[in-house]
């Protein structure tokens, strides 16, 4: 087998690997608000105490969906003091994607929420396509997250293999600004060089 299409093969089973081993938590949000609709401050930093002793003692690495099913409207600071700030509180130890949100305005709202604390997330459409709602990404960090999506994971030495002029610390940068941001999840290997490499993957 060529080496490409065996380096090819090797990811495809480390990827699969991957998420075969990620534990998965789903969050139902009207489970925790007890009614369709939710607003307020109040409300969302009562929902938020709930959620943060649901995932505190969860293990890192596990993907946690947040599940919109059954919210039918709710302000943007609920969901700031709800959602937002759970992110902020667990991120990057969890990995996070917002599920079952096709209604616009829900979709607005956290969106505005997310930018107002400088946040990002990722939000699985129905048809299965993943987007990137929140603050804006800077367009380097867009190519590299769209390298990793594409990919399915990625190293710093890699990124700099397929970018003319690439420097190792500045892929090695924008990965990590990814991952702190929740967009990748991090795994620590070893580099063919027997050192230390971590290793950045598709979340969802």
């Amino acid at each position: 087998m060529p080496l490409d299409k065996r380096r090819r093969a090797r990811q495809s089973v480390s990827m699969k690997t991957i998420k075969q081993n990620r534990d998965t938590l789903l969050l139902r949000l009207v489970k925790y608000i007890g009614r369709s609709e939710a607003w307020g401050t109040d409300l969302g930093a009562r929902v938020f105490s709930q959620l943060n002793t649901e995932l505190i003692s969860r293990s890192e690495g596990t993907l946690v969906l947040i599940d919109y099913d059954g919210l039918e409207r709710s302000d943007v600071s609920f969901q700031r003091e709800a959602v937002v700030e759970t992110l902020r509180k667990h991120r990057p130890r969890l990995l996070f994607v917002a599920v079952n949100l096709e209604d616009p305005d829900l979709l607005t709202n956290l969106e505005l929420a997310l930018e107002k604390r400088g946040e990002f997330l990722l939000v699985r459409r129905g048809n299965g396509e993943v987007r990137v709602i929140g603050k804006r990404l800077p367009e380097e960090q867009k190519r590299t997250l769209e390298t990793v999506w594409k990919a399915g994971e990625a190293t710093s030495a890699q990124l700099v293999k397929t970018a003319p002029r690439g420097k190792l610390s500045t892929a090695a940068s924008r990965l990590m600004a990814l991952w702190r941001a929740g967009l990748v999840e991090r795994v620590e290997g070893t580099a063919p060089s027997g050192g230390r490499e971590h290793r950045y993957y598709s979340i969802s």
